[in-house]
C-alpha cells in the first residue's frame, strides 16, 4: 500500500499540519497532526501527546482534490469538528503545486501551501 505524506503550512507560520493518504477507497486519509502557533495542537494518533480522542470522521481523495474533517466526541457522544481541510493538486508539464484551505474550530481559517512525498517534494 502506497502512502503519501503531505505537509502544509500558511505563509505566516500560524498553522502547520501533516496528513497521510493511503489507497483505501472508503477512508483514504489515514492520520492528521496539526499545530497552531502557541500550544494548541491535535493528532489522530493515540500515541501522540496532542491526541485527545480526535479521529478522521470524513476523508476523501479524488480528481486531484483531497480533504478531511477531524472530529472529537463529547461526554454525551455528540460529534464536534475540530478542523477540516481541502487541498488541491495542479499540474503543468513537470511542475506541480499543492495547496488549499484549512479551518480550525474556534481558531481560524488559513490558506496553505503543501508538499507531497508522492510528488517528491
Amino acid at each position: 500500500m502506497a502512502v503519501d505524506t503531505v505537509s502544509c503550512a500558511d505563509e505566516a507560520g500560524e498553522v502547520a499540519f501533516t496528513y497521510t493518504l493511503g489507497e483505501a477507497l472508503v477512508q483514504p486519509v489515514l492520520s492528521v497532526q496539526m499545530q497552531l502557533t502557541g500550544d494548541y495542537g491535535l493528532s489522530t494518533d493515540p500515541e501522540h501527546p496532542n491526541h485527545d480522542g480526535e479521529y478522521v470522521s470524513y476523508g476523501f481523495a479524488e480528481n486531484d482534490v483531497e480533504g478531511a474533517n477531524v472530529s472529537w466526541k463529547d461526554e454525551d457522544g455528540r460529534e464536534h469538528t475540530a478542523m477540516s481541510f481541502r487541498i488541491g493538486r495542479v499540474f503543468e508539464a513537470r511542475q506541480a503545486l499543492v495547496g488549499g484551505v484549512v479551518a480550525v474550530a474556534a481558531g481560524g481559517l488559513w490558506t496553505v501551501t503543501c508538499q507531497s512525498s508522492d510528488l517528491g517534494q
